[in-house]
């Protein structure tokens, strides 16, 4: 089944990883949604198999994130909760995860969600690059990174911190 079959009636996905971390033994995508935290694998050419494992953000009482390695730099992230996720990997895309996991952890953000970002269409033509936007003497800025961003815009895309 494809991920959207496991998602819930009005859960919307805020954040899917491009990459691959690991939980144990295994590999999984990440998807952040309004309610959960979803690591989701399918495996399998002919016969598919899916391996989904969910944490609700409700439960989340904390995020731990930790670098090792001088050149080949590796992090892992522990998601403290009525289990404990402990995932590993890259440390580019580790550290990703963990900037993408705190908004949802803050008290404002658990009882006022996320406005909806939807995900790019698939693309039924040739792909056109979208054309280049200019920023107007109205933009603003990150408090926490320092990106510009378009006057309207309610979070960061850069470090997901909500604009007040």
């Amino acid at each position: 089944m494809p991920l959207e079959d496991y998602l819930m009636p009005n859960e919307n996905i805020r954040y899917q990883s491009d990459f691959d971390i690991q939980y144990g033994d295994k590999s999984y995508t990440v998807v952040l949604t309004d309610i959960r935290l979803i690591l989701y694998a399918r495996k399998g050419l002919i016969f598919k198999s899916d391996d989904v494992v969910t944490e609700a953000i409700r439960d989340v009482q904390g995020i731990k994130y930790k670098e090792s390695g001088m050149f080949f730099k590796s992090a892992y992230l522990e998601v403290l909760s009525k289990s404990k996720l402990v995932l590993t990997g890259n440390q580019a895309a580790i550290k990703t995860l963990y900037q993408r996991l705190l908004p949802f952890l803050s008290p404002e953000m658990r009882t006022n969600p996320m406005p909806y970002q939807p995900m790019p269409p698939a693309y039924a033509q040739p792909y056109a690059p979208p054309a280049p936007q200019t920023m107007s003497s109205s933009s603003k800025f990150c408090p926490n990174c320092g990106i510009e961003l378009p006057p309207n815009c309610h979070f960061c895309h850069n470090c997901g911190k909500p604009m007040n």
